[in-house]
């Protein structure tokens, strides 16, 4: 097996592109004409002959750049995402280039996306007071006396969902403007309305618009404000630092205890079940002496990455240990007739996750190492497999290893497996 550790795949070229730059490529590349073409050969390639990077002409995905993106990302997760454009900047993409781009400019480009790590922040419109179940009792409730202070810090303790709303309720009462928003484009205020930068430091946070306001004065509350909003956003930053993985991005063990304690509950009020999978990689010290940590930490990165395209989007990714994984899956179905076998949906998307980490490929590893990556899991489900955190966990471990006295590579789902 070879130890080559620059190993390059595909680029694929979709849209219109110099024949200078596609023919100056030292990877091998192919070139589509449409999106439509460039999933189809995502979809299609072997896994001996991957691709590495999808360059996309803007002009192809313009019509809806998230949807295209995203389709990109559901197809491989693990190729890199370049848009070239001739002065437009797109964040869903994972690097942006300009038009006159070289073979280099573009190497580099692919090279340093692949080099970052992955997204350690999560959606705005999650709540993770709520979903960790540590959400206080404490309720805001509003009274005849005008809004201070002291309610922006009770918002930020207690209901931090909340905080913008009642920021925005504040500068209304202050100020007496008849119109007033945060905004993350100035093209969505009002044509009468006088808009100012949410900046503090280095750090945007949007726009603030509001009708009624002289230019001073609305220049004035926008520094208090972005004060505010960055303080709200750093408080964010510190609770997912604690429940989070700084490596992959995947929450930790904290999480998974912490959330799987809510879960449960909610599981026996609504009596329906839930189910767990511990999993790690087969031989992972090999990976690690044979290519060196980095290349073991470029494979637990892409793994989670490849997980979370597959699971649900109410599901969670923890990692628990150094290359050990669980996975939460939050089963919204109704309850099951007493008797019911485990979730089929959750079967097939455990196996089809382990087939695909059969067939990913880790650039780090070199061409030899396609395909030979597997993992080994187990599956425990409330109520059958336990009725508390550590009854469930216990018995996914133990299938865990059952799944790796059996020769490794295969997923233990109960007894009957």
């Amino acid at each position: 097996m070879t130890t080559n550790r620059h190993a390059r795949g595909s680029y694929l070229f979709t849209g219109t592109f110099e024949h200078e730059l596609v023919s100056s490529m030292d990877q091998p590349v192919r070139c589509v004409n449409n999106i439509f073409d460039a999933i189809g050969e995502l979809a299609t390639c072997s896994a001996a002959d991957l691709i590495e990077a999808v360059v996309i002409e803007e002009s192809i995905i313009q019509s809806n750049v998230t949807a295209n993106i995203d389709a990109l990302r559901r197809v491989d997760p693990t190729a890199v995402l370049v848009v070239v454009s001739e002065k437009n900047t797109h964040p869903q993409a994972d690097a942006n280039v300009s038009k006159n781009t070289t073979s280099a400019g573009l190497c580099a480009a692919v090279t340093n996306a692949k080099s970052q790590p992955l997204e350690k922040t999560i959606p705005s419109e999650i709540d993770l007071d709520d979903v960790l179940g540590i959400s206080d009792e404490t309720k805001i409730t509003r009274d005849s006396s005008d809004l201070g202070d002291v309610d922006l810090v009770r918002a930020l303790m207690h209901a931090p969902m909340r905080f913008k709303e009642i920021l925005v309720d504040l500068l209304k009462e202050q100020t007496g403007w008849t119109f007033c928003a945060i905004l993350e484009d100035q093209t969505c205020a009002p044509e009468t309305a006088t808009i100012a930068p949410l900046r503090y430091g280095h750090e945007e946070h949007g726009i603030l618009a509001a009708v009624g306001a002289t230019a001073d004065e609305l220049r004035r509350w926008s520094h208090w404000a972005a004060c505010w909003l960055d303080l709200a956003r750093r408080q964010q930053h510190l609770k997912i630092l604690a429940y989070q993985d700084e490596l992959s991005g995947a929450w930790n063990r904290r999480f998974l205890k912490t959330c799987l304690t809510r879960e449960l509950q909610i599981a026996r009020e609504a009596r329906r079940h839930l189910t767990v999978m511990i999993f790690d990689i087969d031989d992972f010290k090999h990976y690690n002496d044979k290519w060196g940590h980095d290349a073991g930490d470029e494979i637990i990165r892409e793994l989670v990455k490849l997980l979370r395209s597959i699971i649900r989007k109410g599901d969670h990714v923890c990692r628990i240990g150094g290359d050990e994984f669980a996975v939460l899956f939050c089963d919204p179905e109704p309850p099951r007739e007493p008797g019911s076998n485990h979730p089929t949906t959750i079967e097939i998307l455990a196996k089809r996750f382990k087939e695909q980490v059969r067939l990913a490929r880790f650039p780090k590893l070199g061409t030899e190492a396609t395909g030979v990556l597997s993992i080994s899991g187990g599956l425990a489900t409330f109520p059958w497999d336990g009725m508390d955190v550590d009854s469930i966990l216990l018995k996914a471990d133990q299938r865990l290893l059952q799944s790796k006295r059996q020769g490794k590579n295969s997923i233990t789902i109960g007894n009957e497996t």
